[in-house]
């Protein structure tokens, strides 16, 4: 039935990419199908998950991801995030204004949804987005989430390795300790770590990485700054250190195992509801 829409999807046809994104976000006709179809061609991209409060430059953050991307030839996805009113249900979708130097590119697709009510800091469809763009052979996908605060954590479910984004004003020990959101980190971003702060809030993280050391892997804190790029290569570096490591734990498999259990049971859910 979908022979002809997984051809485009898989030559990344934009047009085709765009109508099946729209299929899957207004749970129109047929869209369930259409997930089932292309799920046999999904596993393979890696998930990159960046969130953090608001206004943590977690936009310009991802941006100079993406150049430094580009320059790996490799081809990304991005969903970005914005929260919709819960007056009027609209959304501005802003962070697409701070991507325009890589609009033009042809292994780059960017695409800003709304939260539409959800409340965990991406939208419902987010992750079933997520797998079209997998299916189309995208290497690496990024979830840019709204602004979040403490317990906001669905994209530790959308993503293999979570970046949560801070800056030198994100507060103080105890109430980085009794977050959530610290929680839940594979890495940490200090950006704007020119300010004043900055080695305070590095210090703070660390004592507190310490006390809760638990697993194999380690979260490692890195300074940036996105409006320059000051250490966006080590940031990557760091992504990829931890890719390394989910491979060879065959953690990856069993997220993606998992992020598949729990799409079921949320599809269920809500048809039950």
């Amino acid at each position: 039935m979908f022979q002809d829409t997984i051809k485009s999807l898989r030559n990344k046809d934009n047009k085709t990419i765009s109508k099946c994104i729209s299929l899957v976000e207004n749970k129109e006709k047929n869209y369930l199908e259409l997930l089932s179809s292309i799920y046999p061609y999904t596993g393979n991209a890696y998930r990159i998950g960046i969130t953090g409060p608001p206004g943590a430059g977690k936009s310009s953050l991802t941006d100079k991801m993406l150049e430094l991307m580009i320059a790996k030839k490799l081809s990304v996805a991005v969903i970005a995030i914005d929260p919709s009113s819960p007056f009027n249900g609209g959304a501005i979708l802003g962070d697409r204004i701070r991507f325009l130097n890589n609009f033009m590119d042809n292994d780059i697709f960017f695409r800003s949804m709304s939260t539409r009510g959800s409340q965990g800091g991406l939208s419902s469809s987010s992750k079933l987005v997520s797998d079209i763009f997998d299916a189309c052979g995208y290497d690496v996908i990024i979830f840019e989430t709204i602004g979040v605060g403490q317990i906001e954590i669905d994209i530790i479910e959308a993503a293999d390795t979570v970046v949560v984004t801070l800056v030198p004003e994100s507060g103080d020990d105890i109430q980085m300790m009794k977050s959530g959101l610290m929680e839940i980190a594979d890495l940490y971003a200090i950006n704007k770590s020119d300010r004043q702060g900055a080695d305070k809030l590095y210090s703070s993280l660390n004592k507190v990485l310490q006390l809760n050391e638990q697993s194999d892997w380690n979260p490692q804190i890195v300074k940036t700054v996105a409006t320059t790029g000051l250490g966006v290569d080590e940031l990557y570096s760091s992504i990829m250190n931890h890719k390394t490591f989910i491979d060879k734990k065959n953690i990856r498999v069993k997220k993606g195992d998992e992020r598949y259990v729990k799409t079921i049971e949320s599809l269920i859910s809500s048809e039950l509801m």
